[in-house]
């Protein structure tokens, strides 16, 4: 798994966590600002695993409720087999990580001069690094 991906979706299981889960776009910025092509599917997949972790937590932990449960909101839109809910639970969060990581993709252009102008203030001395490349 690649970084952008591994560090999107722990952000957004991290702001899923302590914020609700409105909050976890922020792992589809996050994977979307570190990738350079395709942002927005960079983030779609990074949140996408992110409700997908909490979805098999369910299942581990309460495996026979969750399936009832499952079985009732089916019942409720109008006999959808039980099975179809996770991947239909699952798709408002992929879509606000393609929401994710379009923004992230979009605001890369800003960030990338701020980082940059941060550096100046961080600077490495040349001799350390050199030191460090002849040990």
């Amino acid at each position: 798994m690649p970084l952008r991906l591994l560090l999107g979706t722990v952000t957004a299981l991290a702001f899923h966590l302590m914020f609700g889960w409105a909050w976890s776009v922020a792992g589809g910025i996050v994977a979307g600002v570190l990738g350079r092509k395709r942002g927005w599917l960079a983030g779609g997949i990074a949140v996408g695993l992110s409700w997908g972790v909490f979805l098999v937590h369910a299942f581990i932990v309460a495996s026979a409720p969750t399936q009832r449960l499952l079985d009732i909101i089916g019942g409720l839109f109008g006999g959808i087999p039980s099975m179809l809910i996770p991947p239909i639970t699952v798709l408002p969060g992929v879509l606000l990580g393609i929401a994710g990581g379009a923004l992230g993709s979009s605001i890369k252009p800003w960030i990338a001069p701020l980082t940059k102008s941060m550096l100046r203030f961080f600077p490495r001395s040349i001799e350390s690094q050199n030191s460090q490349k002849g040990s």
